[in-house]
């Protein structure tokens, strides 16, 4: 996620430069094109086939596409926002749920070390849940970090599974029952709020696997795309038969190449906006949030070794 106030233009630059070659050889050649016509038979033929469009042709069309690009955008921002709402919920879920681990099992008749280490694990495998649905929701290869937080078997167990981070929160699940069992929860009550717990984790990561699994309706994302590359394409002739009648048509090169840029930066901004799950600048950070329930949780079991609080590197925090 991006938190600087100001953009890198360097990067942003690096990132469209193919699309800023197009523009500008295509406006190029167009005014290239438009002075032929004066000078030239060939000109003569060339130009009025080329270059001299109606305005209100391009200005229809870029009605068109600006009106696909909000519809996007807004809906590209609502998932944005949704995602960064389900991890804050992640990060609340998690507390409550630390909380509730180290406090209800005060009044167990336990002996104290049985109780430290049932909390402890407790708490080490919710830590490798949010782990684990960072790295599902990214898709990511590696998945040593999550070693230190399981026993060697149960780490095992967990990546012979498909929905890894489901399968942990099942085994929370089964964990809890025997702890009522055993004694670790001293009534019946304190289990059913950690169910209900576990049970609001479960829709956290059900929403967000929704996000993941289910793209916007790809006419929302086709379109745009074809309307983006009619109207860059057709702009500049446009644009010259305007800039002609008051003498300005070399003009016609940086605006045109500045007006389509402008259309081409909401495109990519929606894009960008529409899966907050792929591990970009611009994407939720997880890295860090996970980071800070990790810190938070462990410090709820009175733990002082505590990694770092991720800061952000370059105005981008991860």
């Amino acid at each position: 996620m991006i938190v600087r106030k100001h953009l890198r233009w360097r990067r942003v630059l690096c990132r469209s430069k193919g699309f800023l070659a197009y523009i500008g050889i295509l406006s190029t050649v167009v005014f290239g094109v438009h002075e032929a016509a004066h000078e030239s038979i060939i000109g003569n033929v060339l130009g009025p086939v080329f270059i001299h469009l109606p305005f209100g042709v391009v200005a229809t069309l870029a009605t068109a596409l600006a009106i696909f690009l909000a519809f996007r955008n807004n809906s590209a921002y609502d998932r944005w926002w949704e995602a960064r709402k389900i991890w804050g919920g992640i990060v609340n879920a998690s507390r409550t749920f630390g909380r509730q681990i180290t406090s209800l099992t005060i009044l167990s008749e336990q002996p104290a070390d049985a109780v430290a280490a049932y909390r402890k694990e407790m708490v080490y495998r919710h830590l490798a849940w949010v782990h684990a649905l960072r790295k599902q929701l990214r898709r990511e290869e590696a998945w040593d970090e999550l070693q230190p937080l399981l026993p060697p078997e149960e780490f095992q167990w967990m990546m012979d599974r498909q929905n890894r981070a489901t399968q942990l929160v099942q085994k929370q699940g089964q964990r809890l029952a025997e702890g009522r069992r055993d004694g670790q929860l001293y009534e019946t009550r304190y289990h059913e709020m950690l169910d209900e717990t576990l049970t609001s984790l479960y829709d956290l990561q059900g929403r967000a696997e929704r996000i993941k699994n289910t793209p916007l309706p790809r006419q929302y994302d086709y379109f745009p795309r074809v309307f983006l590359f009619l109207f860059v394409t057709l702009l500049p002739s446009g644009m010259i038969t305007e800039l002609e009648k008051v003498g300005s048509a070399w003009m016609v090169i940086p605006l045109a190449t500045m007006v389509s840029y402008m259309f081409y930066i909401l495109m990519r901004v929606g894009e960008f906006n529409e899966d907050p799950f792929e591990g970009r600048f611009s994407d939720t950070p997880m890295t860090a949030l996970c980071r800070t329930i990790e810190i938070d949780m462990r410090e709820q079991l009175g733990e002082t070794n505590l990694p770092p609080k991720l800061e952000p590197v370059d105005g981008i925090l991860m």
